[in-house]
């Protein structure tokens, strides 16, 4: 019986020390001015080699552009009076232009491109830059904010999302709230701004994910 309440005492202590993280009240860092896009100079889209995902910088603010992949069989295809085949194109899934298609079996697989906006006048995110090649993208998760840090360098981008794991260091900053997100507590910090140096160095220790400029 000791066995069993030691394990269990250790399993739940372990468990909730493991899950305990922290968010922001406010976007990063401290007292530093919102904008709605990167400078010129860092507009095109970056895609990675890995994931295939795509960042799309332009005057709008910043989108993710992904293909959703579906299909339409022979039989809906010979019914429809909107949507043709012609050469390995479809034409009338979007209108006014054609989409590239592969034909497997009785299906007729084509991609669409959508574009989700990430920071600007639609986005729900915010943006700071901290110098034309560095900015801070404070991801709204919920009600407060997580960063992370995208570094423009050498027709590339370099992303290292924040590490929101509770860490002692966290002690010296000011909780204004602690909340249940996703049945784990979480402590919602608001530094002040001399404390942002150090705060940056245990913020982005994560891998670094690169993407390649295209255009």
């Amino acid at each position: 019986m000791k066995k069993v309440l030691l394990v269990c005492t250790l399993f739940c202590s372990f468990f909730g020390s493991a899950q305990k993280t922290v968010q922001f009240a406010d976007p990063l860092p401290p007292n530093y001015k919102l904008v709605q896009q990167v400078d010129k100079a860092n507009f095109g889209t970056y895609e990675s080699p890995v994931s295939g995902t795509v960042y799309l910088f332009d005057e709008s603010g910043i989108s993710i552009v992904s293909v959703v992949t579906a299909y339409i069989t022979r039989e809906q295809l010979r019914e429809s009076s909107t949507i043709q085949h012609r050469n390995g194109y479809l034409f009338g899934i979007v209108k006014g232009d054609s989409i590239p298609c592969v034909l497997e079996g009785e299906r007729f697989y084509y991609g669409i491109r959508t574009k989700q906006v990430l920071v600007g006048e639609s986005g729900p995110h915010r943006l700071t830059r901290l110098d034309a090649r560095t900015y801070i993208v404070n991801f709204l998760e919920g009600t407060f904010f997580e960063p992370s840090l995208f570094t423009f360098e050498n027709n590339s981008l370099k992303i290292v999302h924040g590490n929101t794991d509770m860490l002692p260091e966290h002690s010296k900053i000011l909780v204004v709230n602690t909340i249940t997100r996703y049945s784990s507590p979480v402590d919602i910090l608001a530094p002040a701004e001399s404390q942002w140096p150090e705060l940056k160095k245990l913020l982005f220790t994560g891998d670094v994910l690169n993407y390649i400029k295209q255009s």
